[in-house]
């Protein structure tokens, strides 16, 4: 019968032995593994850009808004206070008029108390 050749210490424990250099097919494949990892990450980066530009985006159309919404509001304060003071002129241009119709009708009264009457 014919020995069976030795066994090295190893082969018993089940270690591997060195991994034989990547053939074209195995180096093929992790570039194109490498390449879907890069294309995941630039998705990712691009997706993450969109929605903090959506964000941003949002974030100035609500500034923008209130903006409006506070010069409209300053336009309206604007258009009171005009419509006030019109009202006030027109008062005031009311009450010159009666005070000079009052300062007419007093400088008539005095004139009449100056005339002499025919009483005496």
């Amino acid at each position: 019968m014919a020995r069976r050749p030795a066994r090295s210490r190893n082969s018993s424990r089940g270690t591997r032995s060195r991994a034989a250099p990547p053939t074209p097919k195995t180096a093929a494949t992790e570039r194109l593994r490498a390449l879907g990892r890069r294309l995941a990450r630039l998705t990712a980066a691009r997706e993450t850009a969109r929605e903090r530009h959506a964000r941003d985006l949002a974030a100035l159309r609500r500034a923008a808004d209130r903006q409006l919404a506070s010069m409209m509001s300053e336009i309206a304060a604007l258009r009171h206070h005009e419509a006030r003071v019109e009202a006030l002129t027109r008062l005031l241009a009311e009450r010159e008029a009666a005070l000079r119709a009052q300062a007419n009708r007093i400088a008539r009264l005095e004139a009449l108390l100056r005339t002499p009457t025919e009483l005496g």
